[in-house]
């Protein structure tokens, strides 16, 4: 999980840096072309949905990564982790599956495991806590946060072209953006929090 938290704080920090920033551009003229800020006010929340998928794409990977070096063996697994990898398994072509693997109790887990079809590029708050549940992580946050979802939507629309930078932008301020950031990575953090006392714990091992 150092990794994982390693990269949530570089992009965290990336992200309000360009937040206070922004916020400075608000309040003295900088020289900025007129037309400029609302279309960086948008790319703002890119930037919070790609701190929102990247952090929750690594912290599952964290989880597979610790089963891959603990050799962990399916049998030894919960019942939540066996369905998960089982649902894994499905989306992977049998000849490629039988390359490579050579104990199937343990390499199975990590033979299956896609970090690209994790979420594809749909994250809200009903994902994240569909995923937590699907692993058995107990939680320590209710994990509604509403504003995911209003970042997942102006993603699909800049992303997609169904708007433009600017015209989304112009509603937006600093101050609303540096709130999102705040509340999106206060749930990140209880995310990874829970995700390492499940790793800690071994919440992942059948019960005996």
């Amino acid at each position: 999980m150092h990794s994982v938290r390693a990269d949530f704080d570089k992009r965290c920090a990336e992200i309000k840096d360009y937040l206070d920033w922004l916020d400075d551009t608000e309040s003295k003229d900088h020289g900025i072309p007129k037309g400029l800020p609302p279309t960086m006010k948008a790319a703002a929340m890119l930037l919070l949905y790609n701190l929102v998928e990247s952090t929750m794409t690594n912290a599952v990977e964290a989880i597979f990564d610790e089963l891959q070096t603990r050799k962990v063996a399916f049998d030894s697994l919960s019942t939540c982790l066996k369905v998960a990898v089982l649902a894994n398994v499905k989306n992977v072509a049998a000849d490629k599956l039988t390359d490579k693997l050579v104990a199937i109790t343990t390499d199975i887990i990590g033979c299956t495991f896609d970090k690209a079809k994790v979420f594809n590029g749909n994250v809200n708050s009903k994902k994240i806590r569909d995923k937590l549940s699907e692993f058995g992580i107990k939680t320590t946050n209710a994990y509604k946060e509403e504003r995911l979802n209003a970042i997942l939507v102006a993603r699909n629309r800049l992303a997609h072209g169904a708007e433009s930078f600017g015209d989304y932008g112009k509603d937006l301020t600093a101050g609303e953006l540096i709130r999102d950031y705040e509340r999106v990575s206060g749930l990140l953090a209880s995310v990874l929090n829970d995700v390492e006392e499940f790793l800690n714990q071994r919440h992942y091992l059948s019960a005996v």
